[in-house]
């Protein structure tokens, strides 16, 4: 039995079905259109915010459901099974949560988080927030900082709802995380850049910002002493887990596409699942997705009775290891799938060729530096 298993009490098994039941209907028959397109349909986005998907782990005294980490992962994971650029629109909003919630700011809490609720704001941070980013920084002027420099990699401008970029900036005291609405900066000026070309996750519509003299109000820091803020450990641990969630429900959907056409291709007269090399390739498959979605839901888990100890030593080899091997496992998983399919394996008519494209971009959020933070954590203690 999977951990997973028991995790699930009714409430979770209910959610679980609600969810497959939206994605066998809605997501997965659109999952082509949504890669060849390049945007989410405006119905699916409505369906997630009419039930209160869009953003689970809001308090209830905010306007939201009040889901655990293990409900996100779950929630995720079965999005992703159907398209990844869909379950990216509540892995974004499920971090900047954490990382609000957070915050010592009780007046953005109480401003920005019923908002998230209804789905008229998705908050989303850009692919490289966890990289050493020297090029965005922010000057201190009156009841507020200055900001210039470029974020990349911003996604969700397809949705018919509010941008709000949660990012690290830099300042001469530290760092400082920072809620910014794109749509709307106070002073100054956010260009948006054009629609990047990306490998995999299409429909996220990836866009770069460029920042020029952007006035950010104190009521708009999240915190300040970012390394040390329980807001910024709480947007790392919890991003790494909604991509791990993430990775594991696009693994899920490769092994899947994978298995059905080993038992419906024929060689020779028998099905190639009847080969053994074939079977060692699915059987290799199934076991390393499953340690990593026991990984995924075990630190989901630990970080549900934790809380908020986002930062500790635990958690944090937790959640990186989580990321660092469900979205290891993605790629080659994935890249098994395309094998079993042969030449039918990279053409557009299967979706093993997208979900590889997919997997590989999945790897390459929440920074790629897991292994390294694993060992600062051990050798700290």
């Amino acid at each position: 039995m999977s951990i997973e298993e028991t995790l699930l009490d009714d409430d979770r098994r209910l959610l679980r079905e609600t969810v497959r039941a939206l994605v066998a209907a809605r997501v997965e028959p659109n999952s082509r259109a949504i890669d060849e397109g390049g945007t989410i349909p405006t119905d699916i986005y409505r369906s997630l915010t009419g039930t209160g998907l869009n953003a689970p782990t809001i308090p209830a005294a905010y306007g939201g459901g009040g889901a655990s980490m293990v409900d996100a992962a779950i929630l995720i994971e079965e999005l992703a099974k159907g398209s990844g650029a869909v379950a990216m629109i509540i892995a974004q909003n499920v971090a900047g949560v954490a990382a609000i919630v957070a915050s010592p700011n009780a007046e953005l809490k109480a401003d920005l988080l019923p908002r998230v609720a209804k789905g008229e704001v998705v908050l989303v941070w850009s692919a490289d927030s966890f990289e050493e980013k020297a090029g965005i920084l922010a000057s201190i002027d009156d009841d507020g900082i200055v900001v210039n420099g470029k974020f990349n990699w911003v996604p969700c401008f397809d949705l018919s709802a509010k941008l709000v970029l949660v990012a690290e900036v830099k300042v001469q005291s530290g760092t400082q995380l920072v809620a910014i609405d794109i749509a709307n900066p106070r002073r100054g000026t956010i260009e948006v850049g054009l629609l990047e070309s990306d490998l995999g996750l299409v429909g996220s519509a990836l866009r770069s910002l460029t920042f020029r003299n952007v006035f950010i109000r104190t009521d708009e820091i999240i915190a300040t002493s970012m390394g040390d803020s329980l807001a910024a450990k709480a947007l790392r641990s919890t991003a790494q887990i909604v991509v791990a969630a993430q990775a594991n429900g696009i693994a899920t959907a490769a092994l899947r596409h994978a298995k059905a056409y080993a038992v419906d291709r024929h060689q020779f007269g028998v099905p190639i699942s009847d080969f053994e090399s074939t079977r060692i390739m699915l059987g290799t498959m199934a076991l390393n997705l499953e340690a990593a979605r026991q990984l995924t839901f075990a630190a989901a888990a630990q970080l549900d009775s934790k809380r908020p100890g986002w930062g500790d030593q635990v958690n944090i080899v937790a959640n990186a290891g989580a990321k660092w091997f469900s979205s290891k496992v993605a790629v080659e998983v994935s890249v098994d799938a395309i094998q079993v399919f042969g030449g039918y394996g990279f053409v557009k008519d299967y979706p093993v060729e997208r979900l590889m494209r997919d997997a590989k971009m999945v790897q390459l959020m929440a920074g790629n530096d897991q292994i390294l933070e694993i060992a600062n954590a051990l050798l700290s203690s």
